[in-house]
């Protein structure tokens, strides 16, 4: 009898301190549990997926920018190609995935803020749907051609196209991309007819011209640089007021007499919308003090791209204002809006 009321009380007094010792163990739980939540990005690895193929301008800053974020952090940061519909396969899987930081948009400014002033059944919103971080890179846009074309300076292109209409083919990154609305407005300025030749994106593009698929293109100094200074493709002109530092000699669109025809393009970093802003403003200041390092800065000026940065607002304020220059210039090209 005394055993078994011996053995009774201690079930009870173990259930008593398993009680009172629940909320404690808790509690030393909870700030654990809280901290693993905000630890980005030591939780699992993150992707920055690329509306283009690789190679690319777009592909070339964001491997750049997943590479010093990795060491900065000691993570993975994986680049992940979704390339297609000029970039709007990408920033569609970007705006629906989780708003936790670990899958950005390594953007273009196509699919934010030319693709959406022409299509009307996109899936995503870019002025609702995504969190800018930041601007990455920005560049100065050539007028390139292949060895075989018979222009050497966009006068000599006006000219030549104007005698055979329809015949000089550009290609672009894509369907409504900016490349293929830069080589639209070419066209409505200097009275020609050229044929619109789409490409998934530079990586599918800079092939095509070198092997004399299409005769001219617009692309950025990163991706055509180095070729035209092997004499593998030409470059006509630099789309800009100014001539371009590491090609002093190449004329401007304004001193052909086209001071309207510019073209300067720019990729980004953005996050699905309602990321939480510690993510936000943690990649922020990453981005900046990537885009201050000097290494950086010497390595993409070598290939005609300015380093970008700048606060969240900013980027904001470029998808916005971008978003209205080119809903005005598919309004004077007069191209009709799509599904």
């Amino acid at each position: 009898m005394c055993i078994q009321i011996a053995a009774r009380t201690s079930r009870l007094l173990r259930r008593l301190l398993l009680s009172l010792s629940a909320p404690l163990l808790l509690g030393a739980w909870a700030p654990t549990a809280m901290a693993a939540d905000v630890a980005w990005p030591g939780l699992k690895p993150v992707t920055l997926i690329v509306g283009y193929p690789a190679g690319g301008g777009a592909d070339t800053v964001a491997r750049l920018v997943a590479d010093r974020l990795g060491k900065k952090y000691n993570q993975r940061f994986i680049v992940e190609n979704r390339s297609g519909a000029s970039g709007t396969i990408a920033a569609t899987v970007v705006a629906r995935a989780p708003a936790d930081g670990y899958t950005l948009l390594a953007s273009a400014s196509s699919e934010l803020t030319v693709v959406p002033t022409i299509r009307t059944s996109l899936q995503y919103d870019p002025a609702k749907d995504f969190e800018p971080v930041a601007v990455t890179s920005q560049t100065t846009y050539l007028l390139v051609s292949n060895l075989e074309f018979p222009a050497n300076t966009l006068q000599e292109l006006v000219a030549y196209a104007k005698k055979n209409p329809g015949k000089v083919s550009y290609g672009s990154y894509g369907q409504n991309t900016f490349t293929h609305l830069t080589g639209e407005y070419l066209q409505l300025l200097t009275g020609t007819k050229l044929l619109h030749v789409p490409y998934k994106g530079g990586g599918d593009l800079i092939p095509a011209l070198l092997g004399n698929q299409i005769e001219i293109s617009f692309n950025s100094p990163a991706e055509v640089l180095s070729q035209v200074q092997a004499g593998r493709m030409k470059a006509l002109a630099v789309l800009s007021p100014q001539r371009l530092k590491e090609m002093p000699s190449l004329p401007t669109s304004a001193e052909a007499g086209y001071p309207d025809l510019t073209a300067r393009g720019w990729n980004g970093l953005m996050a699905p919308k309602g990321t939480p802003t510690q993510v936000l403003d943690e990649l922020n200041a990453a981005v900046n003090e990537i885009m201050r390092s000097e290494d950086v800065v010497r390595d993409l000026q070598a290939r005609g791209i300015e380093p970008g940065g700048g606060t969240r607002q900013a980027a904001r304020e470029r998808i916005d204002n971008e978003l209205q220059r080119w809903r005005d210039v598919v309004e004077k090209v007069g191209l009709q809006r799509i599904d």
